[in-house]
């Protein structure tokens, strides 16, 4: 199996397929490479495709520190550094988007071609001045009882968890029955430490620093997310196109593979 090695020690699964434009993929929170299945196969026709597991998730290491958003966005510019890519677009899916804006933060977009982000906000909570985070309206108070519900029965959560990231309007019972199962195969305390990790974070400010073209995307049926919080980046960052995809949730990649890779090939060429 394929492991680099972090500067801390920490073993980082990844998998490679195909030749051309590096294409990295950057899963959401509580899952891992494996939801890019119905990605790798078709992109991997045209780019050379990387697809890893975040530290604490899937085949890497489960750590008990350094589960922050900035380790993370390091774990990614050494994976990048190692596998000796250039010009590389980022496609990062929920928690993903955070890392990617992470690393632009703190690397630029200096070694970037384009940036894909599926269905995100950046910033979960909101306040005052804030309605675009997670359920459009989503406070201090609501992230403490989501954090006790984790810390109380993880199983449990992910019961009430899985099926919110489809859309409103029903879902596959078998890519559901799949998705449950691979919740249930994580480590709560990591769990817990990345919420907390996105729910400290506020985007906002990176937005217009990016420098490369990006594609927007987002579920019509999002349970998470409103419309006007992907309306938002494309109006915040320079050089953007936004696509929603129609009878989809959070999963939209997994739910309209089809559409998903079509647009993501056109956009990066």
């Amino acid at each position: 199996m394929p492991y680099y090695v972090t500067d801390d020690t920490v073993r980082i699964y990844y998998e490679e397929k195909g030749e051309g434009k590096p294409v990295v993929l950057v899963h959401g929170w509580s899952c891992s490479h494996r939801h890019f299945k119905k990605q790798t196969q078709e992109l991997s026709k045209r780019y050379r495709v990387v697809h890893y597991d975040l530290r604490g998730h899937g085949d890497s290491d489960v750590t008990e520190q350094l589960l922050t958003m900035k380790q993370f966005a390091l774990d990614l510019a050494e994976l990048i550094d190692y596998l000796g890519l250039e010009e590389v677009s980022l496609i990062g899916w929920s928690m993903g988007v955070h890392i990617i804006w992470e690393y632009v933060k703190r690397f630029g977009c200096d070694n970037l071609n384009k940036l894909c982000f599926i269905d995100m906000t950046p910033k979960l909570i909101t306040d005052e001045e804030w309605e675009y985070g997670l359920y459009g309206n989503y406070r201090h108070e609501d992230n403490l009882a989501t954090l006790a519900a984790m810390c109380k029965d993880w199983g449990r959560f992910t019961d009430q968890s899985i099926p919110a990231t489809f859309a409103k309007s029903g879902y596959n019972q078998d890519e559901y029955d799949w998705a449950h199962k691979q919740a249930n195969k994580n480590t709560p305390h990591v769990m817990i430490n990345m919420w907390i990790a996105m729910a400290i974070q506020d985007y906002r400010s990176v937005l217009p620093t990016i420098t490369v073209p990006c594609l927007i995307t987002y579920g019509e049926e999002s349970q998470l997310y409103l419309p006007e919080t992907s309306e938002y980046q494309k109006e915040q960052i320079p050089d953007a196109k936004l696509v929603s995809f129609p009878k989809c949730g959070h999963c939209l990649h997994m739910e309209d593979p089809d559409k998903f890779n079509k647009e993501v090939m056109d956009f990066i060429g």
